[in-house]
């Protein structure tokens, strides 16, 4: 069976659950109009102004999923020049702007800022939302990180929350945490009528009660929530990837189930995976392959809808398609990239070199219907899943049978079989 490339609008995962969509590109010359005024809440987590250049460390075929030794480092981003601080702000104020437009007059944004540019940001907030619209300035604390001895260490980042309008939804309700164990230190112990056990204090003529078993809400300083281990089952190689646990709770306090949460800066994904766990829809965006990939990946079983180019890297597929009953049993013999193409790339000495399916990261097979390459199966990459299936079945629909392959570099390529099913 003959292959070739193609190209297709859009890709599309058709399984239950709340829909997202994922972009390829800068979210300033994206469109999206058809988002403006219907996002709940927006997460922008830039790059610092640093000057540093990010790496993403790609594990390579089953050998490199399952213990990490083989791998290549391929750039993430880069940090904003120090020397531009003009640049800079006017690319913050770019992307609030358009965050705001996005939001829909209930709505929520968190803007996440390391310390050599909070101030900052914070002012640039106060002049697209207004100083009305400030909520909170939430301290991110964890212990992860280097020690200094010139300096207090630096073990925090900054999240800048803000309302569109005064007509904000928020409910701290939805993010309850571990009950603070200091009530008991300076609180009276008592047991009411009904035996359930609730402490007390007096002050300024008024008596407070906490019962025992009441939940407990965080504060603007966030110190239950660590940074991700080197060995956590989430790492994605992906420089600067957040925990899912801390999207989680301002997804949950600031949106309710079905609503739309925005993230213009993806990454590696991570909001985007909280909030298809929590039943909310998504919009996804980022200007980097990699980060694409990473995201594409995580979302591999989420109904999704997927907008992105097609990488122009030479490169060769065989592919094999055995009809049966009601199935068709697509097999992905072999995927071939130039010689060269490794050359430049930092790799760990044990890589070797990186051939045959080893290059693949990921693989879809599915129907071009119009438009559309729908997905029907996939096979990832995972430590959960080091092993790619070289064998997925679609159903007998009508359609061009079609496969996507998504390498380690982060090329995306479609490819038909010359025949209609």
């Amino acid at each position: 069976m003959m292959w070739q490339r193609v190209s297709c609008d859009k890709e599309r995962v058709d399984v239950p659950g709340t829909k997202g969509t994922l972009m390829l590109g800068d979210a300033l010359n994206l469109d999206l109009s058809a988002y403006e005024g219907r996002v709940q809440c927006i997460y922008f987590d830039p790059p610092s102004i640093n000057g540093e250049r990010y790496r993403f460390r790609m594990r390579i075929g089953e050998v490199g999923w399952n213990g990490g030794k083989r791998h290549i480092d391929l750039p993430a981003f880069n940090g904003h020049a120090l020397s531009d601080k003009e640049g800079y702000i006017n690319f913050l104020t770019e992307h609030i702007q358009l965050a705001k437009r996005l939001l829909t007059p209930s709505g929520s944004f968190f803007l996440h800022a390391d310390w050599r540019f909070s101030a900052h940001a914070r002012i640039i907030c106060d002049k697209i939302f207004g100083e009305a619209q400030f909520r909170n300035e939430i301290i991110w604390s964890y212990q992860t990180g280097g020690i200094s001895k010139r300096y207090f260490s630096r073990k925090h980042d900054t999240i800048l929350f803000y309302a569109k309008t005064r007509n904000h939804y928020f409910d701290i309700t939805q993010v309850p945490t571990s009950k603070k164990s200091e009530r008991s230190n300076h609180l009276k112990r008592h047991v009411d009528p009904q035996g359930k056990s609730y402490r007390s204090i007096t002050t300024g003529g008024k008596t407070y009660i906490y019962y025992d078993d009441e939940p407990s809400y965080p504060d603007d300083v966030w110190t239950d929530l660590s940074q991700m281990q080197q060995k956590d089952p989430q790492r994605t190689g992906y420089a600067t990837q957040k925990p899912v646990i801390l999207m989680d709770r301002m997804i949950l306090c600031a949106t309710k189930s079905g609503d739309i949460v925005a993230d213009l800066m993806c990454g590696s994904g991570t909001t985007l995976v909280s909030a298809a766990q929590n039943n909310r829809q998504f919009l996804g965006v980022d200007i980097g392959r990699n980060a694409y990939s990473v995201t594409r990946k995580r979302l591999a079983d989420t109904a999704l809808t997927c907008f992105a180019s097609y990488s122009n890297q030479p490169m060769m597929m065989d592919a094999t398609v055995i009809p049966g009953i009601a199935y068709y049993d697509v097999m992905l013999n072999s995927y071939t990239l130039p010689a060269n193409i490794f050359e430049k790339l930092h790799q760990d000495k044990s890589s070797g070199k990186i051939i045959g399916l080893d290059a693949v990261d990921q693989w879809y097979a599915g129907l071009i219907n119009g438009e559309a390459f729908v997905v029907y199966a996939s096979s990832v990459r995972l430590k959960q899943t080091p092993k790619l299936d070289q064998k997925l079945s679609i159903p007998l629909l009508k359609g061009t049978i079609a496969i996507l392959i998504i390498d380690v570099l982060g090329n995306r390529s479609l490819w038909t079989a010359s025949n209609e099913i």
